[in-house]
């Protein structure tokens, strides 16, 4: 009715006028009200699912968190160990049985050896021989009567004689307030008995650094415990806690108890904030981490977004009902039209309505040929398309790789959903991203159909990819650092036993590396790292595993069979070092050296810590016969291996 108007002149027509409208449009009303339903389950679904993903992220970043955490830790003690075996194996028993007596020329042979690893350790504090009889450590400096903590481990040692690696609980570091623990390693005597021990001391501030380099967000906590759930270390510090058992050990304790890792969430006892805490075992060492993010954090957004949802709702809920009043005092016609329309027209109104009201990227498709009926605004961003062109597509034509979509179509027919599934979307400009596809069958005009949900983890997959990155590539020079050198090499190594091929390994150390620091400056030695690394990249193919396994010391793994070839290739290295010198940031010319130790077998021979110790031989004497030159380990070396001096 054209220049209609409503005037409330008086209460009574709009009291006689409510029962008409809700007698005429009843049904109306009914749908209006089961469409609100439908939304505000709709709405809810959504919120649910976007209050899960929430509480994933938290527990996602928690868990790649402690992950990371674990993995540089793992490497760590891994290295640690690797260090203290080696120096057990250096070590005749004999010396430490009289250590008291040692000349000062045969303690300052030990005390070399110590230091001279010790260098290669940032973790390590201090490490020490003890004597057979547990009175006496010889450290880098010089010796002394054994502490309470070491005495402590050389009963340990000595009352378990199966025990071949002992922790000492959290001690005071010497000449510091900082807190550290020791680990020591048995060094076998005669008879099985204990002939001595190779101890380190591991300074909990690295564990502190490695903290404060994850980057946790705000109020995120890391904690270390030993097996007896003793508070090793906490970042950030809780004063008094370290070395004793955690506040909330008993339930703790249930929680940990015969797993390898978990989630859950508590408050925590040190600072009453409620966190999602992960935890993971570390392999091989009696230690678990534990590493706790604030959800609240991951809700906030979460919170906005549920408050505009509702209110969102509430106004269209409103609006339905002031439309449906008007159009009945306006358009009698119209509604009783609207009444005749069919429960499958209603019913298919709903899901195209609920699709363009959800923000979520969604797509309606037809089952039968997999062509996308409907997509709402959202989708069609995600997907870099113009309104209404992903109408008529046919969904694989969007997958970088269309031959996922059989795995999607089966999980779709068999399954009857798919969910959270990961796979490679390409947008119109050729650009790609990371998509997780969730979805259920429905029904759309009488035929079977798929309500599909999309969601963009491209930052989640970059984020992973950054994790990655950082517990594998060293971060001054670009290549492999010390654990994930070696996780390759022992991959090859199972690689070469199985393929029967030989593995060579070269151990590289730059010439008076030292004096370029002091004379130059850390920044002058981190240019030479550098460019060194870069001249050796370049001479060396992408099968050969090439990492930084210490300060100045490098390591590189190739399968070769042909010696002549292996000559080539190291004494190849060498000249591209020593043939150019290297352009300080002040434009003066430094030619610089290197090093370089050899040593081949065949998988069965020997594993890769062996081969790396006859390395280790051969990079001493080329160091030892002037440097800058090649030392290969051949039979001869092996005939003197008992009395060859190690590097």
């Amino acid at each position: 009715m054209p220049g209609f108007s409503l005037r409330l002149t008086s209460t009574r027509p709009l009291r006689q006028d409510i029962p008409a409208f809700v007698a005429a449009r009843r049904k109306l009303l009914s749908w209006l009200g089961l469409a609100g339903l439908v939304v505000a389950a709709l709405i809810a679904w959504e919120l649910h699912q976007s209050h899960l993903d929430a509480r994933n992220a938290s527990r996602l970043a928690a868990q790649n968190l402690s992950a990371l955490l674990k993995e540089q830790l793992d490497g760590a003690f891994r290295e640690t160990d690797l260090v203290l075996r080696d120096l057990a194996g250096k070590v005749d028993p004999q010396l430490l049985a009289r250590l008291g007596k040692l000349p000062a020329n045969e303690q300052r042979l030990l005390r070399n050896l110590l230091d001279e690893k010790l260098s290669t350790l940032p973790q390590i504090d201090e490490m020490s021989y003890l004597s057979a009889d547990g009175q006496l450590a010889l450290n880098t400096d010089r010796l002394l009567p054994a502490n309470p903590a070491q005495r402590q481990l050389w009963l340990q040692l000595s009352d378990n004689p199966g025990l071949e690696l002992a922790f000492s609980k959290p001690v005071s570091l010497p000449g510091s307030q900082d807190m550290g623990f020791v680990v020591a390693r048995r060094i076998p005597g005669p008879d099985g008995k204990l002939g001595g021990a190779v101890l380190a001391t591991v300074t909990l501030e690295y564990f502190n650094q490695l903290a404060r380099q994850l980057q946790a967000p705000e109020r995120g906590a890391f904690a270390l415990l030993d097996i007896n759930l003793i508070l090793v270390g906490r970042y950030p510090e809780v004063e008094g806690g370290i070395g004793k058992p955690i506040n909330n050990a008993k339930l703790i304790d249930e929680w940990v108890n015969g797993r390898s890792s978990g989630y859950t969430v508590f408050v925590s006892p040190y600072d009453q904030v409620e966190r999602g805490v992960s935890f993971r075992r570390l392999e091989n060492f009696p230690f678990l981490v534990m590493v706790g993010l604030p959800e609240n954090s991951y809700l906030a957004d979460w919170r906005l977004k549920a408050g505009a949802y509702a209110t969102a709702y509430l106004l269209l809920m409103l609006f339905g009902v002031a439309m449906a009043w008007r159009g009945w005092r306006e358009a009698q016609l119209a509604l009783a039209v609207q009444l005749s329309t069919s429960r499958m027209a209603e019913r298919d109104g709903h899901i195209l309505r609920a699709l363009e009201t959800i923000s979520r990227p969604l797509l309606l498709l037809r089952a039968s040929d997999d062509t996308i009926l409907h997509a709402n605004q959202a989708a069609e961003l995600l997907c870099g398309k113009a309104p209404g062109t992903l109408s008529g597509l046919w969904l694989p034509s969007l997958y970088l790789r269309p031959e996922q979509h059989a795995e999607v179509r089966e999980q779709l027919t068999e399954r009857q959903a798919i969910t959270a599934y990961e796979l490679r979307f390409i947008r119109r400009d050729g650009q790609s991203f990371w998509v997780e596809m969730s979805g259920s069958p429905i029904e759309y005009q009488e035929q079977p159909a798929y309500f599909l949900s999309l969601q963009d983890i491209s930052e989640r997959k970059a984020t992973q990819e950054t994790l990655w990155r950082k517990a594998t590539v060293d971060t001054l020079t670009g290549i492999a650092n010390r654990g994930y050198f070696l996780e390759r090499a022992e991959q090859e190594w199972y690689r070469a036993r199985r393929y029967q091929h030989r593995l060579c390994l070269l151990l590289l150390d730059i010439d008076h590396f030292k004096q370029v620091n002091d004379s130059y400056g850390h920044d002058a030695g981190d240019l030479v790292l550098r460019a060194f690394t870069d001249r050796l990249r370049n001479e060396l193919r992408e099968t050969d595993v090439f990492g930084r396994v210490g300060g100045e010391e490098f390591a590189i793994l190739l399968l070769e069979n042909d010696d002549a070839r292996l000559h080539q290739v190291a004494e190849r290295l060498r000249t591209a070092l020593a043939a150019e010198p290297i352009l300080l940031p002040s434009g003066a010319p430094l030619y610089v050296t290197v090093s370089i130790g050899s040593a081949h077998c065949q998988p069965e021979e020997m594993d890769i810590e062996a081969l790396m110790k006859l390395a280790d031989r051969a990079l001493y004497q080329a160091k030892h016969a002037g440097r800058n030159q090649v030392v290969y380990f051949d039979a001869s070396h092996a005939e003197r291996q008992a009395g060859l001096p190690d590097a």
